[in-house]
């Protein structure tokens, strides 16, 4: 079961549920610091989500609860390629994703 331990200077470290390979890499557990993030990394999901969805035409109005976007976020307060988050079982990408909508949302 995914756990989450707090770390030094507002990261957090998230275990997953079980480990996830990505691009040959193995992964228990990620580093996440959404305090870290600037106005930049916020506008350059914006910009990776925004191409995602041209392509998929979402009709969704706010964003911020969108799944697809808040995994753009976790990657980038991550330090990783959103892919990676994607490829986590759906129990951790969920829990995930909804610490993203609540750090966009507060």
């Amino acid at each position: 079961m995914g756990t989450t331990n707090i770390e030094e200077a507002g990261a957090e470290v998230y275990t997953f549920a079980r480990p996830v390979t990505f691009e040959g890499d193995t992964f228990e557990s990620l580093s996440i610091d959404f305090d870290k993030l600037t106005g930049e990394d916020i506008l350059i999901c914006d910009r990776q989500y925004q191409v995602e969805s041209a392509r998929q035409s979402s009709g969704e109005l706010i964003k911020e609860t969108n799944k697809a976007y808040q995994a753009y976020i976790v990657a980038k307060a991550a330090g990783v390629h959103v892919g990676l988050i994607r490829a986590l079982s759906a129990k951790d990408f969920t829990k995930l994703t909804l610490r993203a909508q609540s750090f966009l949302l507060l």
